[in-house]
């Protein structure tokens, strides 16, 4: 027999005060949910709102590409041991849920949180993501002066950028598909909660070198609170902690494992650290440390570096949620309580493992031939894309289309045959030929069609975006 006021989920602790409670008014959507409305009418609440976020986000394709991925370099062709971007976000979410469990956040929205947080990345890590804003904003000086050349177009004023956290909410809100709506038959995106895309919003910082990220959509949105750098959820705060954790400490055992030129100096740099400068529970025997990294067995020392770490990044939490509870806050948050720029900034051990990683692991020869190696491939396919675009797939043209400005392109869009199948389907490349070429400048003038370029190519796996250079270049091997 069913109670119309019972719920099947219960949870196994109370809440911090500063933590969002599954029934706060806080908790809002871009559109009424369908599911929960049906649950609401039945009085059985099978899931929260965080978790059915956090379901959505794992159901996702974004998510499942995150397997070819890079994480600090190539996937599969240094070592299938090393992290990918799918590894690292889960052991994100394994640290930041810890963490939540232990200052008693809401543990579904962390979660929630960390499985979204890098859905925006592109190929080849940070150097795709580096490439493709210096593309958007005109910093590749090449490519800034081929659209000069091609089109007299100065990219420059556009003012346009790209950084994986605003792409990861645009991905979520924006991109991704299979979220239905029977009342919005034009929804887009996955209709997530806004503690949630606030969270992967503002996991790392909004600015690149000094200059505020804009991204439409976004920067005007009130539910992102763009007022404030770090998120206003503690729960948002803890999960830009875990990342970087995550990051620093994976990284290092990532160059060990997959025998990086620099290993040697890593593992004496750890040595001299666990041996000389810190007492670490679980590494206090000196033999013991020097044994495991003689023989690789480096998966150990690094367990017990993070939980020293978190175990120093909790209490320090605890204390900053003391010194507030007199003040009864309570979400958003207005403070900086939980991030790594306010818990890690003092820690000698976490800042130690930086250095590390920025000296040893980010500074290698086999990183550096990769990172310009993946530099080249996705130059070259911008280059290629913007010199003709219908070599994107149709996907693009058609995203493309639905949100072309170009007064004069849009009219000329109204009137592109579509397949009966689907008649509000328009396809960019069946303008006629010479009608596309006399538009092609406007076209890439256009900043929903760069913007649209620019999703597609943040989307590819490292293989996939191979595969692509291969087919607009030839060849069997660049």
């Amino acid at each position: 027999m069913n109670d119309k006021n019972a719920s099947i989920y219960y949870k196994s602790y109370e809440l911090s005060p500063f933590a969002i409670s599954d029934d706060d008014p806080n908790i809002k959507r871009k559109h009424l949910d369908n599911k929960e409305k049906s649950d609401e009418k039945t009085g059985i609440i099978t899931r929260t709102s965080f978790q059915r976020d956090k379901d959505r986000i794992i159901y996702s394709k974004a998510f499942r590409r995150l397997i070819h991925k890079t994480q600090v370099c190539f996937t599969g062709e240094m070592n299938e041991h090393i992290r990918t971007r799918l590894t690292h976000t889960l052991e994100v979410s394994q640290i930041a849920r810890s963490i939540a469990r232990q200052v008693h956040a809401n543990e579904d929205l962390t979660e929630a949180i960390a499985l979204g947080h890098d859905l925006g990345h592109t190929p080849f890590g940070h150097t795709g993501e580096t490439v493709l804003d210096d593309f958007l904003s005109g910093k590749d000086e090449g490519i800034t002066k081929k659209l000069l050349e091609m089109y007299g177009f100065d990219i420059t004023e556009m003012k346009l950028h790209f950084k994986h956290n605003f792409q990861s909410v645009r991905v979520l809100s924006e991109l991704e598909g299979g979220y239905k709506n029977l009342e919005y038959n034009d929804i887009k995106g996955l209709n997530l909660t806004y503690p949630v895309l606030e969270g992967i919003l503002k996991h790392t910082g909004l600015k690149l070198k000094d200059q505020l990220i804009f991204y439409e959509g976004i920067n005007d949105n009130g539910f992102f609170h763009m007022e404030q750098t770090f998120s206003c959820s503690l729960e948002g705060q803890i999960v830009a902690l875990a990342d970087e954790i995550a990051q620093v400490c994976h990284d290092i055992e990532d160059a060990v494992e997959g025998n990086y030129d620099s290993k040697e100096f890593i593992c004496d740099q750890l040595q001299t650290l666990i041996t000389r400068e810190f007492n670490i529970h679980g590494l206090e025997n000196d033999d013991d440390v020097e044994n495991m990294i003689a023989t690789s067995h480096i998966k150990y020392i690094i367990s017990c570096i993070i939980s020293e770490v978190i175990t120093k990044a909790v209490d320090e939490i605890k204390n900053n949620m003391q010194k507030l509870s007199d003040r009864g806050v309570k979400y958003p948050l207005n403070e900086d309580i939980a991030t790594h720029n306010c818990v890690l900034k003092h820690d000698e051990l976490y800042n130690r493992l930086r250095e590390i990683e920025e000296n040893f692991v980010i500074n290698n020869y086999k990183i550096d031939k990769m990172n310009g190696k993946s530099r080249f491939v996705l130059r070259q396919i911008i280059k290629a894309y913007l010199t003709n675009p219908k070599q994107l797939p149709d996907h693009v043209l058609e995203s493309y289309a639905e949100v072309c400005s170009v007064p004069t392109l849009k009219e000329l869009i109204k009137h592109i045959y579509s397949t009966p199948k689907d008649p509000t389907t328009k396809n960019i490349r069946y303008l006629r030929k010479e009608v596309f070429e006399e538009n092609q400048k406007h076209i890439i003038r256009d900043k929903t069609f760069l913007r649209a370029m620019s999703d597609y190519i943040a989307s590819m796996t490292d293989l996939y975006a191979l595969q692509q250079y291969k087919k607009l270049y030839g060849g069997d091997s660049i």
